[in-house]
């Protein structure tokens, strides 16, 4: 798995790039954080969420939690399954999830609280 310095570099030759014509309109650039397998997909996710620009928001489609920055020309994101890091409290009915704390009380605030 690369390092974040690794990735920041691959990115500031993308910034590099794209400010050789900065006048040249583009659509908004999505940038995906996904995990490789299950034994580090936890980690990865929480590296991510962590280390994501804020604010960030957290949302819950399906059965996933995700986590974006976003802004009006770009999206960096990741997402991870809930029952990778949740614990399922009431199967076969609507599913509810008891997680961990992804983030710090004083980060989760800035997001809008824990679902």
């Amino acid at each position: 798995m690369p390092k974040a310095s690794e990735v920041a570099s691959e990115l500031r030759k993308l910034a590099e790039s794209l400010e050789r014509e900065p006048e040249t309109e583009i659509p908004e650039a999505s940038v995906y954080f996904c995990r490789y397998s299950v034994m580090d997909g936890k980690a990865a996710f929480l590296n991510t969420a962590r280390l994501l620009p804020r604010p960030v928001s957290k949302s819950y489609p399906k059965d996933e939690i995700q986590v974006e920055y976003r802004t009006s020309s770009l999206r960096a994101y990741s997402r991870i399954e809930r029952t990778e890091i949740c614990r399922l409290v009431k199967p076969a009915q609507e599913a509810v999830y008891e997680c961990e704390p992804l983030l710090s009380e004083a980060e989760e605030a800035q997001i809008g609280g824990a679902a």
